[in-house]
């Protein structure tokens, strides 16, 4: 089960941090900030918003405009006032404007979290009972937005991207390979000051030492064997923009000692030159691998790891976020047909029971690919189980049998008859009932469905 969503409109740090410990005493909610009223009014119409907190500060605009346009959007939304100062009569009008409850600072914690409790409850019984419910699932950004569930996890991790990205601090980005790291790093600067300026990518893992060192820092003519004229690296191309550097573990011990430097200092010097140029550039480093343990095996240097880790976000693979599949499905196969000229091909359940059913070892890159195939190979207007790759299709070749070697069981397939069985045994206990058989296993009631198909069970239900 995930967590429901208490939006807060407020720009203040400490307020956030107050209501932060408040909404996280509270069970399956989580907190997520908008500064924006427009951003709060068009988050607010998702069914998985609980409540609205609006901070009205003393110097601050009148609520009572967003108070009736939120109140227009959704009449039974519970919205809440934190009000930097005690004032009965703005109060009243805003009590009559529908407003749900009214606090002044400095606030009442325990208050707050009754009533934040109190507000909420039936939504969250709802979502603890209805089998039906499905993961909310938001997007963070202009252009091509960033896919994401609003659970504790993921919400907590985008809302501290959202603050984190106007500020210069270095972020390290870390999580399996295919699992949208550059995206994120690319989404962080969108939502920055630096979004007019460049946004430059190294890829540390592909190239010799040499060329690294050139492609970061560039080099002057003669600086070695084929340098016939001066070239500018990223660091200065990226100019005030973000240089993200992905596979920084790839970077040799002393190619690590160079970067320690342009993080210390802020300047580097070309290769071939002892002039020195400064870094205006934010820096974002990825990793497909955990530091702290390429620090441990004497592959890192510890020094530039605390230098680079001052603000680190982890993407949990796909396998991990299975709900988002069908949506980020849906959203590849538009922006694919959209590049061919063609309509938006629908996407089967057959096809969608695949993708479910698939542990997605490449993440979000191999959905990409997938999805990529499909709308180019599909003649119909569905996306069908026919227009997917054999591995997703249960058709991968299996290697021959002999009589001496009977077939091996796999940890996939152990894991398979675990789960067949722990479906049928939930099955028995509610007397077939699939409603609370899916709310006992903890998934959503389609979800259930689905598997009861890939095991053969329908008939049980």
């Amino acid at each position: 089960m995930h967590a429901l969503t208490v939006l807060l409109s407020s720009t203040d740090s400490s307020l956030y941090d107050a209501v932060e410990g408040v909404i996280g005493s509270v069970e399956d909610l989580c907190l997520q900030v908008c500064d924006r009223p427009e951003d709060i009014c068009r988050r607010a119409g998702s069914q998985y918003v609980a409540l609205v907190l609006i901070h009205a500060p003393a110097d601050g605009p009148e609520v009572s405009a967003l108070v009736g346009r939120l109140k227009a959007g959704r009449k039974n939304l519970p919205v809440m006032v934190l009000s930097d100062r005690d004032d009965p009569e703005k109060e009243l009008a805003l009590f009559r404007l529908g407003v749900t409850d009214y606090f002044s600072r400095p606030l009442d914690l325990h208050r707050l979290g009754l009533a934040v409790d109190s507000h909420t409850m039936d939504a969250r019984l709802a979502l603890r009972f209805d089998g039906d419910l499905e993961p909310a699932v938001e997007c963070l950004g202009d252009g091509d937005p960033f896919l994401y569930a609003p659970a504790a996890e993921m919400g907590r991790l985008m809302e501290q991207v959202r603050r984190i990205a106007p500020l210069a601090a270095t972020v390290l980005l870390g999580g399996e390979t295919g699992t949208g790291k550059t995206r994120l790093a690319r989404l962080i600067h969108d939502l920055s000051p630096r979004r007019p300026e460049p946004f430059l990518v190294v890829n540390c893992g592909s190239l010799s030492d040499n060329l690294i060192e050139s492609e970061m820092f560039g080099h002057v003519r003669g600086a070695f064997t084929g340098a016939d004229r001066d070239r500018a690296g990223k660091f200065a191309e990226a100019g005030r923009g973000t240089l993200l550097l992905d596979d920084i573990d790839a970077l040799s011990l002393p190619l690590q000692a160079k970067l320690l430097r342009v993080v210390d200092e802020r300047v580097f010097e070309p290769v071939g030159s002892n002039r020195s140029q400064p870094v205006e550039a934010r820096l974002i480093v990825a990793s497909n691998r955990r530091l702290d343990d390429e620090v441990a095996a004497g592959r890192f240097r510890t020094d530039l790891f605390y230098r680079l880790n001052v603000v680190g976000f982890y993407l949990p693979p796909l396998r991990d976020r299975a709900f988002l599949v069908p949506h980020l499905a849906r959203k590849f196969a538009a922006d694919f047909a959209a590049a061919a000229g063609r309509p938006t091909p629908e996407i089967g359940p057959e096809a969608l029971a695949a993708f479910e059913a698939h542990s997605w070892p490449g993440n979000v890159r191999e959905l990409r690919n997938v999805l990529e195939r499909a709308v180019a190979l599909c003649p119909h207007e569905t996306i069908g189980l026919d227009d997917l790759p054999d591995s997703l299709r249960g058709l991968d070749a299996e290697p021959p049998r002999t009589a001496a070697f009977p077939r091996a069981v796999t940890l996939a397939r152990s894991k398979e008859e675990a789960e067949r069985l722990c479906i049928a045994e939930a099955l028995r206990r509610f007397s077939n009932n699939r409603l609370r058989a899916a709310a006992a296993l903890g998934i959503s009631r389609m979800t259930l469905y689905n598997k009861l198909r890939k095991y053969g069970l329908m008939e049980m239900a």
